[in-house]
């Protein structure tokens, strides 16, 4: 026995002694040998010989390379790519663009140019994004304002196939691409511009479907708020008359910029995108740790990946020219397939796109302690996370920022817990800032103890911005002790045949104007067949005074008692209350924990798995328990170290209350 355990003991060393430290370091002259006397002068050099247990350490500089490891690691023995000691490192997908020539006023060209990724073209200054040229021009350096103009709403002025707007300048538009938010505001759109006429200035395109996104829903058609949609023009160089914009001429392989406050760019920092990817996980037990990632996506595909205190920045940027549906996949950080990835304390910002994207084929995925900000800035139906992957964990994460909705959740047994959501809906609308879609059939997925707030639609967009909202047959949904307030629609919504959803001990407060309802439901006929949202739970619920449910049918708005009351409620509602006082304090650190003598004390009834482990006689109302510890959520970790600092609107918490007295 003891001959057999000396034996496994050098076998176990015999293993490590193959475990190599190699280095990488991109000033150096050579090629180099991978030692930390003469390291690799590329990172790719160690990725191709990488197995199982070694680690690349990656000297201070940028790199214009992808992350592709060739073989795996194991459980045991994982290949880790970090930095050396704290040194920054930046993985980048741009090239740097040099020797500028004048060519008219504040504008420069540079000749021989090759970008080859079409929609996913972008140009960076001092690595802050720049605009492809357009009309009229982003004034406020605002990508979610839009600065947009109306259509004109005269009929025979647009179509399915046209915009027309007499203040468009009179250039020739063909060839150029026009950027759409109907009134609907629920989805923007952008097509290559076939033709302009002058005299009418009306700028033409290919014909849009009458199918979803499109039809009645998001084009010209529909009159809503009053307008018919707003736009934007781009990518003529006859546009390009301001700070900040660039023009690629794709015939003739020039490309021009007007740098910020007219500068000469041969003066700074000038990027342009060359790589769709920074990193491809294809591989199982690779860790990222400790990274800049920039222009560029990180995707994971292999199983048993770990990417740790990394910084992703501008990781999803593009146009969404001629696409025929209404979402992407292109995220900082996409997880297509594969099980048990992990995402953790890492920073992700600036993406027209999403923020972290779990595919439906991303099993076991988590995401913990992260902060994603400020993506979605084109107003598709992206989020700052999307997952749709089974049995995801979701835990203790800060999202701030994006065009439409929050973050939406799908996957069958996942989790969503300990997060902070804030700051949706900025150019959209008809989302929220938990957003899904369903199809009757119960998914059971947990949503509990998070904070959802801060979400108001731009004019154009019309009042339609809510907290959760479980849209067309969202079903399987449990949802307890989360907190929603300041927003405009409503704290809830459920759509279409929405059912077997449970809705427990959660605080709803500023959930719009005095006379909107904290829950909301549309109903209409499919098809001919009346929808209905039953066979959902509602219990331990507070709010501040306001009618509880209104129900339409998206012609006739009306209340609809039987949703919540009387013999005949289709859906289970109690002990629910309203308060006209706050019965919670709203002091930093302490924020909607019940008061001494509160009257939410000891008021809700006992809920399995829910309530369990209560203080007092019976669990209290709402989403705290008065005695216990105060939960707090989102991260608990602040950001330093990273090649940017990182933005602080993710630490943002108010409350004003402007509940009805």
């Amino acid at each position: 026995m003891k001959k057999n355990s000396l034996v496994f003991f050098l076998f176990l060393i015999a293993i490590n002694a193959f475990s190599k430290e190699y280095h990488v370091d991109g000033r150096n002259t050579s090629a180099g040998d991978g030692s930390v006397a003469n390291p690799f002068k590329t990172i790719t050099q160690a990725a191709n010989i990488m197995v199982k247990g070694d680690i690349c350490y990656i000297h201070q500089g940028t790199y214009r390379e992808n992350i592709v490891p060739k073989n795996s690691g194991t459980a045991s023995k994982p290949i880790l790519f970090t930095c050396f000691e704290k040194d920054i490192v930046i993985i980048s997908a741009t090239e740097q663009m040099k020797d500028w020539k004048k060519y008219s006023g504040n504008i420069y060209k540079k000749s021989d140019v090759n970008l080859v990724l079409g929609d996913g073209n972008n140009v960076y200054h001092n690595q802050k994004k720049m605009q492809i040229a357009r009309w009229p021009n982003d004034s406020d350096q605002n990508e979610y304002t839009l600065d947009a103009k109306y259509i004109d709403i005269t009929k025979g002025n647009y179509s399915m196939s046209f915009i027309s707007n007499n203040e468009i300048p009179n250039i020739d538009w063909t060839g150029g691409s026009i950027h759409y938010l109907g009134a609907h505001s629920g989805c923007s759109w952008e097509r290559t511009i076939t033709q302009y006429d002058k005299d009418l200035h009306r700028v033409y395109f290919e014909e849009l479907p009458n199918n979803w996104p499109f039809g009645e829903t998001h084009s010209p058609k529909r009159l809503e708020n009053g307008h018919r949609g707003i736009f934007y023009l781009m990518n003529k160089l006859e546009a390009l008359d301001a700070p900040r914009e660039w023009y690629y001429d794709e015939k003739n392989k020039a490309l021009y910029f007007y740098a910020p406050e007219g500068k000469n760019p041969n003066e700074d920092l000038v990027e342009a995108a060359a790589r769709v990817h920074t990193a491809i996980l294809d591989k199982d037990y690779i860790q990222l740790k400790g990274l800049n990632f920039f222009g560029g996506m990180i995707t994971i595909t292999g199983n048993h990946n770990k990417i740790t205190n990394c910084m992703v920045k501008h990781g999803a940027e593009r146009l969404i020219t001629n696409l025929k549906g209404a979402a992407l996949p292109d995220a900082a950080i996409q997880v297509l397939k594969g099980s048990h990835n992990l995402i953790e304390k890492s920073v992700l910002e600036n993406g027209t796109l999403n923020g972290i994207y779990l595919g439906s084929q991303a099993e076991d995925s988590r995401v913990e302690n992260c902060i994603v900000q400020y993506f979605n800035t084109i107003g598709l139906h992206a989020q700052l996370l999307n997952s749709g992957g089974a049995r995801a964990k979701i835990f203790k994460n800060s999202f701030y920022g994006s065009a439409r909705d929050g973050v939406k959740v799908t996957g069958d047994d996942s989790e969503f817990a300990y997060n902070h959501v804030q700051k949706s809906l900025i150019s959209g609308a008809d989302g929220g800032l938990f957003y899904v879609t369903g199809n009757s059939i119960p998914k059971n997925i947990s949503l509990h103890h998070n904070w959802f707030h801060d979400a108001y639609a731009a004019p154009h967009a019309g009042k339609k911005a809510t907290g959760i909202y479980l849209d067309n047959n969202a079903a399987g949904y449990i949802v307890h002790h989360n907190v929603v307030w300041d927003v405009e629609w409503g704290g809830l919504h459920f759509n279409w045949t929405a059912v077997k959803n449970e809705i427990y001990n959660n605080t709803f407060w500023n959930t719009g104007a005095a006379e909107q309802s904290l829950i909301d439901s549309w109903v209409p006929k499919r098809d001919g067949v009346q929808t209905n949202v039953k066979d959902n739970t509602l219990y331990n619920n507070i709010s501040d005074v306001r009618p509880w449910w209104h129900s339409g049918d998206g012609g006739k708005y009306r209340v609809d008692e039987k949703e919540y009351e009387g013999p005949e409620a289709d859906n289970d509602f109690k002990n629910n209350q309203q308060y006209a006082a706050l019965p919670f304090s709203v002091e930093k650190g302490k924020m909607f924990a019940p008061l001494a003598n509160s009257p939410l004390i000891d008021k809700g009834l006992k809920i399995k798995k829910v309530t369990d482990g209560y203080k007092g006689n019976a669990p209290d109302m709402g989403a705290y328990e008065y005695g216990e510890a105060i939960w707090i959520p989102g991260v608990d970790w602040t950001p330093t170290g990273f090649a940017w600092i990182p933005g602080t609107d993710y630490k943002k918490v108010e409350f004003i209350n402007k509940a009805k007295k």
